[in-house]
């Protein structure tokens, strides 16, 4: 029998009950000190009279300790206790619960939180919790901010985020706007406010004007990083330019290049606005754009065919010539994007389609012109056993890739087209409407287009079949993140064979005349196997599949004679040993301790100085090594086995990786030369990021920011480089060397 039981009372206490249940937690301690006291001291002697004394009155029928919590409670005998103080900071109100029961519910008087407050089944704890991380009341506790914080995280995953950090999330909001190409003033949103206050209270969301300031500090942060690590690198670069809706010319630097992990990275150096379209303004702007970045060795320059770009890439060799940094005068500097070759040889050959292609292209922009009409395009293709949500891509008349795309969906729609030419008028109408058209160059007024008959159908059909080759080579050589300068050979070579072929396919003059047409935009490029840069000769040998082989064996499909083709060979393995050559005397210019240094000022200039004349022999001697190692390195490359060309999980960087100790000098040529981008795919990328960042509602961005979150954009998202570069073995003997004579 509990205490309250043994002195007989029979008056009930007035006192809110705080009884114990799932959603409280556990009561009090036996005693019932005042708010953030200590427990009293008590005699042992009548520690079991004061229980029985306290029990009677603070217990309740459950034997569980009680707290006088509110200013009207008093206990038996008259003494007025004292009130909790939570009751300051929040207003008690009476509600009438689900089942129509009176309720008490207590409203914080900061965030208006509301919290139980039933005398009967509710104490202060839950109360008091919410204050002390309510900010605004008096019992607001603020924790201190570097102590670490538990998050959930830690019980299966990494920590995240162990201490508050205002400068580091400051940082991660305005990389978030720069990745999310967002506005500046998105932070001052009331609902970016609000969502922040429930994520983090403790961040101060910074203004408009500090993201603006953070945007740019970032920038020249992430800028000093690449500087640090690219300054040294023989790089290859793509350049283009863009004119935004302000009306400013933009030209778009970037950056290709291998880290010592043989991974391959792109960076996009600089966006920054140009004066004219000129070549020689060109090459100017981006000469000083590789000086600030402290690029002093550029392997190759990949531009498009605009006669502009050929002065440029003049301009610029001229001052990395003046500079001593030019790579064999230049030979290979000038790389034409091949992306843009194949589109003007496809548009040459397109142009034979005219008619029918615009004849489908009419269909399709019917069926888009209004939902009325897709839905009336859907209904017949149900009718025809076709998918009922059926649609077409409109193309772009500028981009052939697209028109492509059109004419390889439209094909299986044709039955529709044909159905809705017989039954629908208003489908007919529209090919009976006057409209502007361009015929033998002049501008007429002409009905539109089609609609395509079969004979349309059957010409374009096989033309499309045509253009997937083109199609596919240029997917291919548009990749960023693998390798493309091993594929432009073969890929020419390929897209020739193809072009041959249907000049001699009688059965379809069709497609004869077409291949014609892009025979001759074909020859115009890359039709004389001596113009073409004799870099994607080399970077083709290089790959340990094919080597010589796919060179030898591309230039038999073409029908160039046996004595030629060993001439192409002989001149390409020259050029082999034109790089090694010059990479061996970098190689030697960067590591000095290697070169067999004279002082020729104490030196004897008598003609009968044997010891002279022993010196002079000796240095001879060991440039005559070198001639024969970098002869031997190159032999040894072309007589060791091939690689499988049927293993396609074959990864070629990391092949050259794992050799590169085997072949010391040939690797670091092989490093540049498949950092070389076959298309300037990766700057005409840029131009879309940058219409979205100068979009209608940000147009009065200066260029300089315009630059820093174009640049900080791309970078942000770009997978980090790696510049630790393992010793070789020659280098750890020459330490054990240096170690030995330091202890000797």
């Amino acid at each position: 029998m509990d205490s309250h039981s043994a002195t007989g009372s029979t008056q009930t206490p007035t006192f809110p009950l705080s009884c114990p249940n799932t959603n409280t937690p556990p009561p009090p301690p036996p005693y019932l000190p005042h708010e953030n006291q200590n427990p009293p001291q008590t005699n042992p002697e009548t520690q079991i009279n004061s229980n029985t004394k306290e029990s009677q009155e603070t217990e309740s029928d459950h034997g569980v300790p009680i707290e006088t919590s509110m200013a009207t409670s008093k206990p038996r005998g008259g003494n007025k206790r004292k009130a909790s103080q939570v009751w300051l900071y929040v207003t008690k109100k009476e509600i009438v619960d689900e089942f129509g029961e009176k309720d008490y519910i207590a409203i914080c008087n900061v965030c208006k939180h509301e919290m139980p407050a039933n005398p009967k089944r509710n104490g202060t704890t839950g109360i008091r919790n919410h204050l002390e991380k309510c900010e605004g009341n008096g019992l607001y506790k603020d924790n201190d901010s570097s102590q670490a914080m538990l998050t959930q995280d830690s019980f299966g995953g990494p920590m995240l985020c162990p201490k508050f950090d205002q400068d580091r999330l400051q940082r991660k909001c305005v990389e978030w706007v720069i990745r999310a190409e967002q506005p500046f003033r998105a932070v001052e949103h009331p609902a970016f406010k609000d969502f922040i206050k429930d994520l983090q209270p403790k961040f101060r969301i910074p203004s408009r004007k500090l993201v603006a300031k953070g945007v740019w500090d970032l920038f020249l942060m992430e800028k000093a990083k690449i500087m640090s690590v690219i300054g040294d690198l023989r790089v290859s670069i793509t350049t283009d330019t863009w004119t935004s809706i302000q009306n400013i010319n933009y030209m778009v630097v970037t950056a290709h290049f291998l880290d010592y992990e043989w991974s391959l990275h792109k960076r996009i150096i600089n966006f920054i606005k140009i004066t004219s379209h000129k070549g020689e303004d060109i090459g100017r702007v981006l000469d000083g754009c590789l000086s600030d970045w402290g690029i002093q060795k550029v392997f190759s320059i990949t531009v498009d065919n605009a006669s502009a770009n050929d002065k440029a890439v003049d301009y610029m060799k001229r001052r990395l010539k003046s500079r001593g940094t030019l790579l064999l005068d230049g030979v290979h500097l000038h790389m034409r994007c091949a992306c843009h070759i194949i589109n003007l040889i496809v548009k040459d050959g397109m142009k034979d389609l005219i008619s029918s292609i615009e004849g489908i292209r009419n269909c399709v922009r019917f069926i888009h012109s209004s939902p009325a009409r897709l839905d009336m395009f859907r209904s017949v293709a149900s009718l025809e056993k076709l998918d009922k949500m059926a649609t077409i891509p409109m193309d772009v008349v500028t981009r052939w890739n697209a028109t492509y795309g059109m004419l390889s969906s439209a094909f299986k729609y044709k039955d529709v087209f044909a159905r809705m030419a017989e039954e629908n008028e208003q489908f007919e109408a529209y090919f009976e409407e006057l409209v502007t058209r361009e015929v033998d160059g002049k501008k007429v007024q002409a009905k539109r287009e089609g609609p395509p008959v079969e004979e349309d159908w059957a010409r374009v059909v096989s033309f499309a079949h045509f253009l997937k080759k083109f199609y596919d080579a240029t997917i291919k050589l548009s990749a960023t993140k693998t390798p493309t300068s091993n594929l432009i050979l073969s890929t020419v070579l390929t897209l020739q064979v193809e072009i041959e072929n249907k000049l001699r396919d009688f059965q379809n003059p069709t497609l004869q005349n077409v291949a014609y047409s892009m025979k001759l935009k074909f020859d115009k490029y890359w039709g004389s196997i001596d113009d073409v840069n004799s870099i994607i000769f080399v970077t083709q040998a290089l790959d340990p599949r094919y080597k010589f082989d796919m060179i030898e064996l591309g230039l038999e499909k073409i029908e160039v004679g046996v004595f030629k083709i060993e001439q192409i060979k002989e001149s390409i393995k020259q050029r082999f040993n034109d790089l090694l050559r010059a990479y061996k005397e970098e190689n030697v210019e960067e590591r000095p301790r290697e070169v067999f240094v004279v002082d020729d000022s104490s030196a004897v200039r008598d003609e009968d100085d044997v010891e002279a004349m022993f010196r002079t022999q000796l240095m001879n001697k060991r440039k005559a090594i070198q001639r024969m190692e970098i002869t031997n390195e190159v032999d040894k490359y072309l007589n060791d086995p091939f690689e499988s060309p049927n293993n396609d999980e074959f990864n070629l960087l990391e092949w050259w990786k794992t050799n590169s100790c085997r072949y010391p000098i040939l690797s670091k040529i092989a490093r540049d030369v498949f950092a070389l981008p076959s298309s300037t795919v990766a700057s005409e990328n840029v131009f879309s990021l940058g219409g979205r960042i100068v979009d209608p509602f940000r147009a009065s961005l200066t260029p300089k920011m315009v630059e820093a979150l174009v640049c900080s954009s791309d970078w942000l998202r770009g997978e980090d480089f790696k510049f630790y570069k393992e010793p070789t073995e020659e280098e750890l003997e020459f330490y054990k060397e240096l170690e030995e004579v330091e202890m000797g």
